[in-house]
């Protein structure tokens, strides 16, 4: 059975919305700055007024009504047993006052949005926002649902967060750069991610506008070590059953802009297609910040616009690199390119990582 998305809902540190996400994506702009209250670079929602408790729950509930809408589920004709949600919380909101089983943000929004079909809560640090869409493709592969709203939400600009990033050495001292020399870690980003995936064969019946086709997945343990990568043997084996072995024309890569990461994950690309310097890789993390669990979320919603739109997004601050592979990390401008096919990859903190694969339905 095959699985489509037919609706995609963003609240970035770029914006509120999927149209001005992509604009300022493409042209180019970053939200991250010099955040003085912490001495550290961030990248907050700064467009969303809201009380520090409720943001979680309001910019999730921002995005998913935002993707919903696109999919017109509420007129879909599905029966309500047929349509699921699966939300990402990859930590606790300590920005939440009253903590208790009964007031996550799962828990909220299914109080929200009555779906009445099967549902599910994931938690698999920057891997979740992906694992929630590869759960999805499962309710639906099995026939339990006909739709699935996939996604997540993070507030996690906290000083405790913080105080624990800053310990373990991940955070930049200066403007992110993915991929380069003098790369030195990332920013923290907050934000919702959303999107609405369905059969699609159900999705043409109903004339919906389908962006792109979910065409292979994988997750797994890439590594034993909770904080750092020893191999990108696993990496590579997670991107290769993903891609079903065939080359794409896109990878939204990880990129968190730490040295580790980006050296091992450029090293199981180059290892994982023969002609790995012909693909055109990007990340989005020095735009938007690492938006944590939202992260891939973000990312492949970002595959699907590049599908779509025919336009590579770039890597920003980018310079030179000592990655010595010949692969092309698409610096600092954004390219027009034809892309039937893409990427998209996260490697979280605990080992657990994650691929999806999309490629252009050709009806569309």
């Amino acid at each position: 059975m095959k699985v489509c998305i037919t609706g995609i809902g963003i609240v970035s540190p770029l914006g509120i919305g999927k149209k001005v996400n992509w604009e300022r994506l493409i042209n180019s702009e970053s939200a991250v700055k010099y955040n003085k209250d912490f001495d550290i670079y961030s990248a907050s929602v700064d467009s969303f007024i809201m009380s520090p408790e409720m943001r979680e729950y309001e910019m999730a509930k921002t995005a998913i009504l935002e993707a919903i809408h696109e999919a017109n589920l509420d007129k879909s004709g599905y029966s309500k047993e047929k349509i699921g949600l699966c939300i990402g919380e990859s930590k606790i909101n300590l920005f939440n006052n009253i903590f208790s089983l009964g007031n996550t943000l799962s828990k909220n929004l299914k109080k929200t949005f009555t779906f009445y079909g099967d549902s599910s809560t994931v938690s698999a640090a920057c891997a979740t926002g992906i694992l929630t869409v590869i759960q999805g493709c499962r309710l639906i592969e099995n026939k339990l649902c006909d739709a699935v709203a996939c996604g997540c939400s993070e507030t996690s600009i906290h000083p405790l967060y913080i105080a624990g990033f800053k310990n373990i050495g991940v955070l930049t001292k200066r403007m992110p750069s993915p991929f380069d020399r003098n790369r030195d870690g990332f920013a923290i980003g907050e934000g919702a991610c959303f999107v609405v995936i369905e059969n699609i064969e159900e999705a043409l019946k109903r004339n919906k506008k389908i962006y792109c086709e979910i065409a292979g997945y994988s997750n797994g343990i890439y590594s034993n070590n909770t904080l750092a990568i020893k191999s990108h043997s696993k990496m590579k084996d997670i991107i290769k059953v993903a891609a079903k072995h065939e080359m794409p024309d896109y990878i939204h890569t990880h990129g968190t802009g730490t040295k580790l990461n980006d050296y091992n994950e450029s090293m199981a690309i180059s290892e994982a297609f023969e002609n790995a310097k012909e693909i055109s890789l990007s990340s989005t993390k020095a735009a938007t910040g690492h938006m944590l669990s939202v992260s891939g979320l973000i990312g492949l919603s970002f595959s699907a616009l590049a599908i779509k739109n025919n336009i590579v997004p770039s890597t920003l601050n980018f310079k030179s690199t000592e990655i010595n592979l010949n692969l092309d990390y698409t610096p600092n401008k954004a390219r027009k390119k034809i892309i039937n096919s893409s990427l998209t990859l996260s490697f979280g903190f605990g080992g657990q990582g994650t691929g999806l694969f999309l490629k252009k339905f050709k009806n569309s």
